[in-house]
């Protein structure tokens, strides 16, 4: 066995990755005839709820309509949650009960055909049976078991909008979980409270910055586009395979600075959700006039994703000493899309390791459940450019590889600013069954945690 430091993953759904492994697992469904045959064999559920389809796995290369969900059945409501979590497809009883005759929705959701995109799903999750303290604290073990057996020890965490619940109930069900040892993975609280006045209400409570220890508050998280899959990360221009799509901004320029300066001015970091170029634009835009105005200096504002960040965009978040939170490992799912997205423009994208040779604090994650927690999958992909779900397909810019080196520091070092992290961090460590620095960069992947170490006690063996 070999001994190595534990990981931190700087930007991740803790209690949404303890949720989702209650429901219906779609990540490994390959056609939507395959689809049906599995939701048929759960028509004894009062409500069927899955998550992790994915339209580029599909023969048909389309979403799951409304259309395909009915003929499971028309009387069980069906939700179906595509794997970025920015698309949703429900069946006619569930937009019966939804009652959405004057709704108006996004003009890329759908009532017609069942799909949901962005603001709007949370007409669906406002839906959704609501857990109670006790079912929350189930998923959080669950979570704390899936993260230490993924040798991951400490998280930055979006946790506050995973349910349509008063985000003092999520507060209340983690300092619970820890006094009761449920839970010991360290948690930094990434606070999605897009509500200005639910924020407000945050901010005039004291949260801003608390730390109860080994949970903390830590910046606020917003979303301000979609996912470059689901075709709503905001583009400056169209989509090259919809090309009167331009994706989705989720806030206007007025209100999107509002809530930056808001937490800014109280001192408080900001990690904003930005994958397009054009959401790129927006987000630095109101990082920068709200910096102009606070003078902060040792602020630690990052951009979360910033997949289409070209080179402008780099050196702007130099200046302005903005971080990156990346996930190499979404090029996993994304190579086989990145072409017909965005055609030329690919020479522009996915730049992580342009940004940490312009010395941004480049954090790595995996946004799981999105993608998958394993931290040596995507340090694979981050050494490799290549796809484990498609490793016949070409490396995505092989020049923007990571050493492996490179690739520990965005895990270990750079990610502690994200983080709560008590101890050195060597205090906290991993038992692994083979060397990284001895293999083949192609075997990184394959590396398994044996033992998770905490405060000196074993809290997770193989």
């Amino acid at each position: 066995m070999i001994k190595f430091p534990s990981f931190i993953d700087s930007h991740c759904h803790f209690l949404g990755c303890g949720y989702a492994k209650t429901l219906l697992k779609l990540d490994d469904v390959h056609s939507i005839l395959d689809l049906q045959s599995l939701l048929k064999q759960h028509l004894d559920e009062p409500f069927i709820l899955g998550r992790g389809w994915n339209q580029e796995s599909l023969t048909e290369k389309r979403f799951i309509t409304k259309q395909d969900l009915d003929e499971v059945s028309t009387t069980i409501p069906i939700v179906l949650i595509r794997t970025c979590g920015h698309v949703i497809s429900v069946n006619s009883a569930m937009i019966h009960r939804m009652e959405l005759k004057n709704t108006n929705l996004d003009e890329t959701s759908s009532l017609e055909n069942g799909i949901f995109v962005e603001d709007d799903i949370h007409l669906v999750y406002d839906l959704l049976p609501k857990p109670d303290i006790n079912q929350l604290k189930k998923y959080l073990l669950i979570a704390n078991d899936l993260y230490l057996s993924n040798g991951i020890t400490s998280v930055a965490s979006d946790d506050f909008c995973i349910f349509d619940i008063p985000y003092e109930n999520v507060i209340k069900a983690i300092l619970e979980s820890y006094e009761e040892n449920l839970i010991q993975v360290q948690i930094t609280e990434q606070v999605n409270l897009p509500n200005i006045e639910v924020f407000k209400d945050f901010i005039a409570k004291g949260y801003v910055n608390k730390n109860y220890g080994s949970f903390k508050m830590g910046p606020l998280k917003l979303l301000s586009d979609g996912s470059l899959g689901g075709r709503t990360a905001a583009l400056r221009l169209p989509y090259n395979d919809d090309t009167n799509n331009s994706g989705i901004k989720t806030f206007t320029d007025e209100k999107l600075f509002e809530l930056i300066h808001m937490a800014d001015k109280e001192g408080m970091d900001v990690a904003i959700h930005a994958i397009g170029d054009a959401a790129m634009d927006q987000v630095i835009n109101a990082i920068i006039k709200s910096l102009n105005i606070t003078h902060r200096i040792n602020h630690h504002h990052a951009i979360i994703h910033a997949q289409l960040a070209n080179l402008d965009h780099i050196k702007v978040m130099k200046e302005f000493h903005i971080g990156a939170i990346v996930q190499p490992v979404f090029l996993n799912s994304d190579i086989p899309v990145i072409n017909e997205r965005i055609g030329e423009r690919k020479a522009e994208s996915y730049l992580f390791h342009t940004m940490y040779l312009n010395e941004l604090c480049v954090g790595f994650s995996t946004d799981a459940p999105v993608e998958n927690l394993n931290p040596f999958e995507n340090i694979y992909v981050a050494m490799n450019r290549k796809s484990i779900k498609y490793p016949f397909l070409d490396q995505h810019l092989e020049n923007e590889a990571f050493s492996l080196n490179e690739a520990l520091e965005c895990y270990l070092k750079n990610n502690i600013i994200y983080t709560y992290e008590s101890k050195k961090p060597s205090s906290n460590y991993v038992m692994l069954d083979k060397n990284p620095y001895t293999i083949d960069d192609l075997s990184i992947k394959d590396i398994k945690i044996l033992e998770t170490w905490i405060d000196g006690i074993c809290v997770y063996k193989k």
